[in-house]
């Protein structure tokens, strides 16, 4: 089982871990009430002040030891009717996890419900670029609401599809090795990976499902596809933090943040001037990485 630290012991490793220190960015310390997604075998290591609630998409989290698993929600639906508490939260953390839910939109919306105003969601998210999913087209708006419309609590055929026939065989940080071409890399056949698609999606729910990386993203496509959520009015959270992926790794952090404000007009404006803010930022950088390479 989990141990939690003491508060004092928190802040000393948050100090010296970049990655906790964004994971619990504006989580009200020293308590708080929250939830973390897909904590597997290893939840973060949140002090014993805060109090946690940990949920997956599938019962033991495709875990293989003692999962502390409290809810089972697959991103469709209400997750105030999962939860069965009228208390708001204050924050939710996701790690390499919501590139796996089906209902990616349904699944914010169902945290942004349960969080109070200022709340914040924290979390990280695969960069396709350097990843095993590195020859898969970055996901879409149409995607997005297409899986949203369709209510989706298990991975689509298109989904289970894609994540079989164009994933490549590659480690973490592989990618950022000189020499390596991802097309030159194996692949799952197209008639193979049709007939993966067929008999997953006419099977029942498993936890193989969870397997399945029904989104990709870079840094920029991410924001970019918020940006148009956003003017659509899909899109209730506004960006409060943004960290694109470094070198040498291979995941970008995102903090989303429940506004005080909810006037729709308010609300877009506050979201555009920090989307642009974020973004200008991530450009920049590329910009003086690319100067550097060319060195």
């Amino acid at each position: 089982m989990n141990t939690r630290p003491s508060f004092d012991d928190f802040l000393a490793v948050r100090r010296t871990d970049p990655r906790l220190a964004r994971l619990t960015h504006d989580v009200a310390l020293p308590r708080s009430y929250g939830l973390e997604f897909g904590p597997g075998d290893s939840p973060l290591p949140l002090p014993d002040g805060l109090s946690v609630r940990y949920l997956d998409l599938h019962p033991g989290g495709g875990g293989e030891g003692d999962s502390p698993i409290d809810h089972v929600w697959s991103g469709n639906g209400s997750l105030a009717a999962v939860l069965a508490e009228d208390m708001p939260r204050d924050f939710a953390i996701a790690r390499l996890f919501a590139h796996k839910v089906p209902n990616l939109l349904g699944w914010f919306r169902g945290i942004f419900e349960v969080l109070r105003p200022g709340g914040v969601l924290n979390l990280t998210l695969p960069d396709k670029r350097v990843t095993e999913d590195v020859l898969r087209a970055p996901s879409t708006i149409g995607e997005l609401l297409e899986a949203d419309h369709l209510g989706l609590e298990r991975p689509s055929f298109r989904q289970r599809f894609e994540h079989r026939h164009l994933t490549i065989p590659i480690g973490s940080g592989t990618l950022w090795q000189a020499g390596v071409d991802p097309a030159e890399q194996p692949r799952v056949s197209a008639g193979d990976a049709l007939a993966f698609a067929r008999a997953a999606t006419a099977a029942g729910p498993s936890a193989g499902d969870a397997a399945c990386r029904c989104w990709v993203f870079t840094p920029l496509s991410f924001l970019d596809v918020l940006e148009e959520l956003s003017r659509a009015r899909q899109f209730p959270f506004v960006i409060s933090q943004f960290a694109a992926t470094e070198p040498g790794a291979s995941e970008f952090f995102v903090c989303l943040r429940r506004d005080h404000v909810s006037e729709p007009v308010r609300l877009l404006h506050r979201q555009e001037v920090a989307i642009n803010h974020v973004r200008a930022i991530a450009l920049e950088r590329r910009r003086r990485a690319q100067l550097l390479a060319g060195d």
